[in-house]
């Protein structure tokens, strides 16, 4: 292969010094990190800039990517500039008051990149050097080797082929140092990018391929040990991984208004090639708050916006579908009311979901609920001739369930999350195949590093002797559902027992001005403070400062509670000691005595007992802590879970197109056959009333 840069006999010289360079030459080939020293004003940075073409050398030939740059005009100079290499200097250069996206996103603008392509190349960019969680924050609020990964992000979100860096490291500390340089290498040896760097620092040369040194104009090499290439091409850095299955997330909402979990399984199954579409339902305000969201995959929002195109693909489509009548004649009926509105509304961002599967090609649906997100993926399956599955939790048990035996004889399976939901679900729907309904648990969103996991502090303290103060921690979605107007009650039975104790309260709900006037009216409202929501990256340090857990879920009237909370599980993987009621799914979590406390629900008094007998015992907290940390990960097997999902995905497309297949000679429902025609006619008014939502603009 041909090196990437030929630079020979380059001389520079400036009016009234002595030469800067003095026919230096230098051969830097495909994926080769290059580092370049000498002591202060030798020139390095003189030698980048005629490299990088921002200088023009007085002598000499330069030729980057087989072209002879020096006979390029300055536009030429600067498109080739533009689209062929990356700047990294010593100073990060970021727009302060802007966020991580809009600095990354900067040269996208000048390049014309389409306003949808750009979130996902933004991302891709920041997942390179591991910043895809901070895309939202203003950049002011970064530490400095963040704001200096944002900048390398920056220069590598055009695809360059080159990057060019002067001290990329020099204001940073040596543990910072070291990752920025890790990052480098893994662009260089896994991408195919070419790297030159400046640098005052051996440690940091040591990281690269080859070494020269730049005295009194001449350039010397000290090293050249060029590293095998994996074979990825350059321009192969950003972009989407081959999808195994193009398979499409139906949710309410994506993201979610609280909690992590349903991001962190889009986000696995978007790495393992599963899903290449997010469809939302409903929209997320009025301008789309892309809060907390992450993945490099734009979100199709069927918002307010988008009601009468859904409602009249529906119409257009009920003229001539058999299927969609079929189906809507299996459906329980209701003839008026709130019920009949819902269904109606299903149904057309069913018939919207087909328009834009097919636009897409889209080969599997997935719901994250068994509500109208289930209903809507089944009617854009039924449209399309696609599987579909769909998910069931345990707040889905206080819906009327009434169409599940439909929603679930169509699905290729019936996805749980516990124990408890699988009996439920049996119970509910005794005639369904048992091997339909599996059992997949939701993943950790939130855990400690390894070198972590033995170091969480516990206060210390003697048997006997209570630590002053207790800090107890509640986090989740402030409901009915949740129990924390139980937990306030035992908490003023602790202050009435002498236990000095701190309650923080995360998360935002409708109770909670309610459980706000309930704590100034049990007094404690100088013990127990309401944080609202925090954001996901900090909740590590919430976890780390507190003593205890609390869950004290309860099950409502109508049915509603909880299952696994993911705030439960990372806390049991942050080694914390927990308190929870003996709710079905939050016991096959925590073992009474082995791995936490387990307590009858609406028990205040068996609450405070619990909490009163851990604050004064650190040991006791310390044995259930460590408890639950190995029982968490035992129950959680992320891996198989991710392998039996993958495999599902896999058989059920694999068996349509077989179906399809088979099918071909056969006559086409009316329904699926107008598909093609409509979306493609259909196409104007997709795109005015149902355009792309980039997540990130």
């Amino acid at each position: 292969m041909a090196p990437v840069i030929v630079a020979k006999d380059l001389y520079k010289c400036y009016a009234g010094f002595a030469p800067v360079l003095r026919g230096v030459s230098i051969e830097v080939e495909a994926g080769e990190l290059v580092a370049i020293m000498g002591p202060s004003g030798c020139g390095k940075s003189t030698m980048l800039h005629i490299l990088g073409m921002l200088h023009a050398p007085d002598a000499g030939t330069l030729e980057i990517l087989g072209t002879d740059v020096l006979r390029l005009n300055r536009e030429q100079t600067a498109a080739f500039r533009r689209g062929n290499m990356g700047f990294v200097m010593q100073s990060s250069n970021l727009f302060e008051h802007s966020t991580v996206f809009e600095n990354v996103e900067f040269p996208l603008i000048y390049e014309n990149v389409p306003p949808q392509e750009r979130w996902e190349r933004v991302i891709r960019a920041l997942e390179l050097v591991r910043l895809s969680a901070r895309v939202h924050y203003r950049s002011n609020r970064l530490s400095g080797g963040e704001q200096q990964r944002v900048a390398i992000a920056r220069a590598m979100v055009n695809n360059p082929r080159i990057l060019l860096a002067d001290e990329p490291t020099g204001a940073l500390d040596a543990r910072t140092s070291r990752l920025i340089m890790d990052n480098f290498r893994a662009l260089c040896h896994s991408g195919g990018v070419s790297m030159v760097m400046v640098t005052h620092d051996p440690k940091m040369a040591e990281f690269c391929d080859s070494i020269y040194t730049l005295e009194d104009g001449i350039l010397h090499c000290r090293k050249r040990e060029l590293a095998a290439l994996s074979g990825v091409a350059a321009r192969s850095l950003l972009a989407l991984p081959e999808p195994v299955v193009r398979g499409a997330l139906v949710a309410e909402r994506f993201p979610e208004p609280s909690g992590q979990c349903l991001m962190m399984i889009a986000h696995r199954l978007h790495a393992a090639g599963l899903l290449s579409r997010i469809y939302a339902i409903r929209g997320s305000g009025v301008l789309g708050n892309p809060s907390g969201y992450a993945l490099p995959l734009a979100v199709r929002r069927i918002g307010c916006w988008h009601a009468l195109s859904a409602l009249g693909a529906l119409a257009r489509r009920a003229r001539a579908s058999q299927s969609l009548w079929s189906l809507w004649r299996l459906m329980p009926h209701s003839r008026w009311g709130r019920g009949l509105l819902a269904r109606i509304w299903a149904f057309a961002c069913g018939t919207l979901l087909a328009r834009w599967g097919l636009q897409e090609r889209i080969e599997f649906l997935y719901a994250s609920g068994a509500g109208t997100q289930a209903t809507a993926a089944l009617v854009a399956a039924r449209l399309l001739r696609l599987p579909f599955a769909f998910s069931v939790r345990a707040q889905d048990l206080a819906l009327n369930g009434a169409d599940w035996a439909v929603k679930a004889r169509e699905a290729v399976f019936v996805r749980c999350d516990t124990e408890a939901v699988v009996r439920a679900l049996r119970e509910r729907l005794p005639d369904l195949a048992p091997d339909k309904i599996v059992l997949l648990r939701d993943p950790l969103t939130l855990t400690p590093p390894e070198e972590e996991a033995d170091a969480i502090p516990v206060p210390a303290g003697k048997p006997g002797e209570p630590v002053k103060p207790l800090e107890l921690l509640a986090v989740g979605t402030i409901a009915p559902r949740k129990g924390y107007d139980l937990l306030l009650r035992a908490c003023a039975r602790l202050r009435q027992a002498g236990v000095e104790f701190r309650l923080t309260v995360v998360g935002q709900g409708p109770e909670r001005p309610r459980l706000r006037w309930l704590a100034w009216r049990l007094g404690l409202r100088r013990l127990g403070r309401f944080a609202g929501q925090v954001a996901h990256e900090n909740m590590a340090e919430t976890f780390r400062s507190a003593d205890i857990f609390v869950a004290p879920g309860r099950r409502t009237r109508k049915g509603d509670m909880d299952g696994l909370p993911s705030a439960l599980a990372e806390a049991m993987a942050f080694g914390l000691a927990v308190v929870v009621s003996d709710l079905p799914g939050l016991v096959e979590a925590v073992e009474n005595g082995v791995s936490g406390l387990v307590v009858p629900q609406n028990d205040v008094a068996a609450l405070a007992g619990a909490l009163e007998r851990l604050a004064g015992d650190p040991q006791e907290r310390r044995r259930l802590g460590a408890a639950a940390r190995q029982r968490i990960h035992a129950l959680l097997d992320e891996q198989a879970n991710e392998e039996k999902l993958k495999e599902l995905f896999i058989a059920a497309a694999r068996s349509a197109a077989r179906g399809r297949t088979g099918d071909a000679g056969a006559p086409a429902d009316p329904g699926p056959a107008s598909a093609t025609p409509r979306a493609e006619a259909g196409g104007r008014d997709a795109g005015k009333g149902s355009p792309e939502t980039n997540a990130g603009a």
